[in-house]
């Protein structure tokens, strides 16, 4: 099982990719997680695809905490100096606000604030 969940915040703004039609929107960004113990920290590059990518896109920017599962991959590729190397990533398949507005949290600074109806019936359970 290849299952992994993360808790931490964006480092920057996502990068948004339109694809050519919106199953293929790709949003790419980067988590920090601090570690339970001492003062490190791990950097995470996340890719998620379709409407959640939208979504990213539009309520998270650097600086948002954010709790997301997903698969991890490693990847081999070649630098410039023909070294080989490897890079890890996780592909996002959900996520989910955390913490609140005043703490980076929320809409992007120059976006609408997100409209919710209240439903002022029972719960049925």
């Amino acid at each position: 099982m290849n299952i992994h969940m993360i808790h931490g915040r964006l480092v920057r703004d996502p990068e948004f990719t339109t694809g050519s039609e919106p199953t293929k929107d790709r949003a790419k960004f980067t988590v920090a997680t601090d570690r339970r113990y001492g003062d490190e920290s791990d950097f995470f590059d996340c890719t998620i695809f379709g409407k959640r990518a939208q979504v990213i896109d539009k309520y998270f920017h650097k600086g948002s905490e954010i709790v997301l599962s997903g698969e991890g991959q490693i990847r081999s590729y070649e630098d410039k100096n023909g070294v080989k190397r490897k890079a890890y990533s996780i592909i996002v398949s959900d996520f989910d606000f955390c913490g609140s507005k005043s703490d980076g949290s929320g809409t992007k600074p120059d976006g609408p604030e997100p409209k919710f109806e209240e439903i002022d019936e029972d719960v049925p359970f």
